[in-house]
């Protein structure tokens, strides 16, 4: 039975001993250069590879053209970006900024080995994408220095969750270097935030790779690699010398570049578009889900009207899920409600109360208003038993006994105050 077993495991390739093992084949060294496009640029630090593509501008990256960014209006970018400074920008003289990065945590050790930039040729009708690459750490002097020159170049920044990753590690290794950083007080539009606002209720995940094929139309080829993996294929090409998956980390950053522009167009376009600004038509395809989100987006920014006119919209959509009619509903009537449009509100509240829910805040909304602004007794202490009936049913709990607890002393207060009333009154 020993000897059985010890076939057994040799077969499977188990020895004793490291001097039995076969020696794994090296792999063969494949240089970056010889795979893609590009050129060496050479600095006092030595010398650094810039992958270099170009497309037209009439170039498709999922449903729209790079040339749509050209067209925005820096109002809507500038509104978009929560940076007024945006408005005055030349639209040609913008970077769109991503990185490839040795840790995905971000922090001090944490290097760019991919510093991706795209931006509007002046000499030509193109749009350009550089990546520096960094054939080994010791070239990134190079890079650094490389950076500087086209950095300097430009008028603002497009990033998607640049401001909290990609723009302060590349700020970090200037400031390392001993050079202030071009990129320091340029205006600057990160597409996180506002995708974040306009997809939350739509999207499950808001992450760049999902916008681009629920929203965008993009579909990337086989040949992209995963986020997660990129810095250990990082690792392995520094210890190898293999650059064939570099190249896909390449494929992946450049397509995460093109996207930053017709996301920006997308954002811009839908934010702009409710505010007469660009044609009404463009929020026709829009789901009962986003125009909520535009609605929330809208009254963060204090713009009543474009909210008002977002949630309308959700509410005529049919495809607009349960619970977001609800909040669409509260929403609105909190919103008419502030405008002392209480009577408009008070339509709303109603709608609200007839939904299938256990919130009981549409059913004191509409005690307060018969309390107080129809001044009939009667029903807001109906509205109030009502609100009670349904907290009646929550599991027991803290926040049970408290809502019963507040209802109870306002139904108190409500017929103390009826009681009070002169005969036939009420």
């Amino acid at each position: 039975m020993h000897k059985d077993l010890q076939r057994r495991l040799r077969e499977m390739g188990v020895v004793r001993g490291a001097r039995e093992l076969a020696a794994r084949p090296s792999r063969r060294r494949v240089a970056i250069e010889d795979l893609v496009e590009g050129r060496f640029i050479t600095t006092s630090h030595g010398r650094c590879f810039i992958a270099e593509e170009t497309h037209p501008l009439d170039h498709l990256h999922g449903d729209l053209s790079l040339a749509a960014f050209l067209d925005l209006s820096t109002e809507a970018l500038a509104q978009v970006a929560q940076d007024d400074a945006l408005a005055r920008a030349d639209l040609r003289r913008v970077c769109f900024l991503d990185t490839e990065t040795t840790g995905l945590s971000g922090g001090a050790g944490t290097m760019a080995f991919v510093v991706g930039v795209g931006f509007f040729a002046d000499a030509a009708d193109v749009f350009c994408v550089h990546q520096y690459f960094l054939r080994d750490p010791g070239d990134e002097p190079a890079m650094v220095e490389g950076l500087v020159e086209l950095l300097s170049e430009f008028e603002a920044l497009v990033s998607f969750n640049g401001r909290a990753f990609d723009v302060p590690i590349i700020e970090n290794r200037f400031i390392l270097a001993r050079i202030p950083p071009p990129t320091a007080g340029l205006p600057h539009l990160d597409l996180l935030q506002p995708a974040r606002r306009l997809w939350r209720y739509r999207l499950p995940s808001c992450r760049l790779g999902v916008i681009e094929q629920e929203v965008l139309g993009v579909l990337r080829e086989q040949d992209d690699v995963p986020s997660g993996v990129i810095p250990i294929l990082y690792r392995d090409y520094l210890r190898t010398g293999d650059a064939r998956e570099m190249q896909r980390v390449l494929y992946h950053n450049a397509i995460d570049i093109l996207s930053l522009v017709t996301l920006a167009v997308r954002l811009c376009q839908t934010f702009a578009s409710a505010w007469g600004e660009a044609d009404s038509e463009a929020d026709a395809g829009l789901s009962g889900a986003e125009f909520y989100g535009l609605g929330r987006w809208y009254a963060k920014e204090n713009r009543s009207s474009g909210a008002e006119q977002a949630y309308h919209a959700a509410l005529a959509r049919d495809d607009l899920p349960p619970h977001l009619r609800e909040k669409t509903l509260c929403d609105l009537a909190y919103l008419l409600k502030r405008a002392n449009r209480k009577g408009e509100a008070f339509a709303y509240w109603q709608q609200l109360a007839l939904e299938e829910t256990a919130d009981i805040l549409a059913h004191v909304e509409l005690a307060k208003y018969f309390e107080w602004d129809v001044e009939n007794l009667a029903l807001a202490i109906g509205w109030t038993q009502a609100a009670l009936g349904s907290v009646e049913r929550w599991p027991a709990g803290l926040r049970r006994d408290d809502t019963l607890a507040e209802l109870h002393h306002r139904l108190e207060r409500l017929e103390q105050k009826l009681s009070q009333e002169p005969c036939g009154e009420g």
